[in-house]
């Protein structure tokens, strides 16, 4: 798959996880689905003030983060994409 090739797929399937109800999906995949996305725009965590509550969500979110931070930009398109295909089957 070439790199414009992913960034379609990555963008139909965040158009996807967008319109869908987030509360149907288990609270685990959504945190995978929150770190491939943050690592996608190179949103880094040390730079996201809401960690700085001390709060157990913002505990998740930190973790999830750390966990993709030394994927690169595709692998976490992928990874992204492959969640919500299971999801979601095509088409949509």
């Amino acid at each position: 798959m070439t790199e414009e090739e992913l960034d379609k797929e990555f963008e139909a399937a965040f158009a996807k996880a967008s319109s869908q109800e987030q509360s149907e999906v288990p609270l685990e995949l959504q945190l995978h689905l929150y770190a491939y996305y943050k690592r996608v725009i190179d949103e880094s965590y040390v730079s996201n003030r809401s960690f700085e509550t001390n709060d157990l969500r913002s505990g998740f979110k930190m973790n999830a983060l750390i966990q993709v931070q030394q994927l690169s930009k595709n692998e976490a398109k992928q990874r992204y994409i492959e969640i919500i295909e299971d999801l979601y089957p095509k088409p949509w």
